[in-house]
């Protein structure tokens, strides 16, 4: 009678320590839209439209679906300089189309950066990917993958290098992939901040992106960027099946 009420007891603890954890789900994606100066405002809509749609397509639910746990972790936040990460969208489980419509609902309906229209918004993607770090600890879930998802039309023209921002986060285990968004209309006239040596997607696959398994997708221009980053939704989500 003692030995099966120690098992019980156990079996409580364990209960509640895994609760305490929060909830096991595949992945934990923080995704992260870059909405800085070189953004218009059409390319900003462009942008969250886009997230919108492509977590809410049928076959990229279809595949979270047929995960482990069938569910994934998903935050987006909306970035510029080290000061201004905006996450109007917190932390959301998704696991078959009705959670799936909600949280995409909840991107197209979330409140704008209260930067937006400020004549200076400079883009620091290191300081992007520490929020999303500091960010992962906040979950309401727990998952083996935790992948940082990167849409942005420039490079990194402020704060800490983000070469070694993305080595600290591939460190823990992170994975960091890149939307590389070219041909924006940006408003810098020289072009070397979306347009640098090299182009646009060495400069994210040198420098931004790291973990197992990472790569870089390329939109041309914010008009394809809905079915790319559908399609990156797909590649990311592949690794769980």
């Amino acid at each position: 009678m003692l030995r099966n009420g120690f098992v019980g007891s156990i079996a409580l603890l364990l209960q509640a320590a895994t609760a305490a954890q929060g909830e096991p789900v595949d992945m934990l994606l923080c995704l992260a839209a870059d909405v800085s100066e070189s953004v218009t405002a059409g390319e900003y809509d462009l942008q969250r439209q886009g997230h919108a749609a492509a977590i809410e397509d049928a076959e990229v639910v279809s595949i979270i679906a047929a995960g482990l746990h069938g569910k994934i972790a998903v935050l987006y936040v909306e970035w510029a300089d080290q000061l201004q990460q905006h996450a109007d969208v917190d932390w959301q489980i998704i696991g078959d189309p009705a959670s799936a419509r909600a949280v995409a609902d909840k991107i197209r309906n979330s409140a704008s950066p209260p930067w937006i229209g400020m004549s200076v918004r400079n883009t620091s993607t290191s300081q992007v990917v520490e929020y999303c770090l500091r960010r992962f600890q906040t979950a309401p879930a727990v998952a083996r993958r935790r992948v940082i998802d990167i849409s942005s039309d420039g490079t990194n023209n402020v704060g800490a290098r983000i070469d070694r921002v993305r080595d600290l986060a591939v460190s823990q285990g992170v994975v960091i992939n890149a939307l590389a968004i070219e041909d924006s209309l940006a408003p810098f006239p020289d072009g070397t901040h979306t347009r640098p040596d090299g182009g646009l997607v060495r400069y994210f696959e040198t420098n931004v992106v790291g973990g197992p398994g990472a790569f870089v997708q390329v939109a041309g221009g914010y008009a394809s960027f809905g079915e790319m980053i559908r399609k990156k939704f797909i590649l990311e989500l592949a690794s769980l099946n």
